[in-house]
């Protein structure tokens, strides 16, 4: 067990189309890197123009990874859907994964884009991890 880990989820609107595949892997790419020195994991997923991210580490590690969001002019409105202490990862060994929100029914969409909370997101992100989902590591 790691003193201090947390996981902290959020979501954001996007400035960057969906369809930029070649700027949304760019940001993968990064994440990963920046993760793996870090020691973040966590899943990354943009349903209808907007970032919903789980991360988990070290609460200074996070907290850092959060100022530096903040600042990323790629998106706005940065709103925290939770943010708690806990004893173990659930996305171990996914320095980014990168879940389809396709297959998503329009509950669990309607969850991830508008109103879910950070347990709610955090659960339908990791559910999605059972099928098909692009790994960053």
């Amino acid at each position: 067990m790691i003193k201090d880990l947390c996981r902290l989820v959020y979501r954001s609107e996007s400035r960057i189309d969906h369809n930029d595949d070649a700027g949304l892997d760019r940001i993968f790419r990064t994440s990963v890197k920046n993760n793996l020195r870090d020691r973040i994991t966590g899943a990354l997923a943009l349903p209808d123009g907007k970032f919903v991210q789980v991360v988990e580490g070290t609460r200074r590690d996070v907290e850092a990874l959060m100022v530096r969001i903040r600042a990323d002019d790629r998106h706005f409105n940065v709103a925290v859907l939770g943010d708690w202490a806990i004893t173990a990862r659930l996305f171990e060994g996914w320095a980014m994964a990168r879940p389809d929100p396709e297959p998503l029914s329009r509950q669990a969409f309607r969850i991830v884009t508008e109103d879910g909370s950070g347990v709610q997101v955090t659960g339908i992100l990791l559910g999605m991890m059972q099928e098909p989902a692009t790994a960053w590591l």
